[in-house]
């Protein structure tokens, strides 16, 4: 993300989102339990909220949200109402299919490579414009 960010502009906007969501899904995924411990204990403890929602979650929003509104203006990706919106509504997708729908207490049995691909495939199909490569 930050080296798309450091970019103007892309050649691939396809495969550089794809490589975008690649790695945040497996970084969620590799430290989901670590993730679902902050995510319970920062309701207790308001230093450690302050520290994760405020800043680490808010941090990459905000940097999915430049990046977002880069390739949105160069018309690579399609216009979104809010790319604010946009940021998060990815993130917390992604959230969800790598962390959290293992402690759905009704989940959906889905394999792990499917979960992976499904979300990738469904965040990039979203938001790379018609044509766009």
């Amino acid at each position: 993300l930050e080296q798309a960010l450091a970019r103007r502009s892309t050649s691939d906007a396809r495969a550089e989102l794809e490589g975008i969501v690649r790695e945040l899904y497996a970084t969620l995924e590799a430290n989901r339990v670590g993730i679902k411990l902050l995510d319970s204990s920062a309701r207790d403890m308001p230093e450690l909220a302050a520290l994760w929602f405020s800043g680490a979650r808010s941090g990459l929003v905000e940097l999915l949200t430049q990046y977002f509104t880069a390739r949105i203006r160069q018309k690579r990706f399609k216009p979104q109402p809010d790319p604010a919106a946009t940021a998060r509504l990815v993130l917390e997708t992604l959230v969800f299919w790598a962390v959290h729908r293992h402690w759905d207490p009704s989940p959906q049995p889905v394999d792990e490579t499917l979960a992976r691909e499904t979300a990738v495939k469904f965040v990039v199909d979203a938001l790379v414009a018609e044509g766009a490569r």
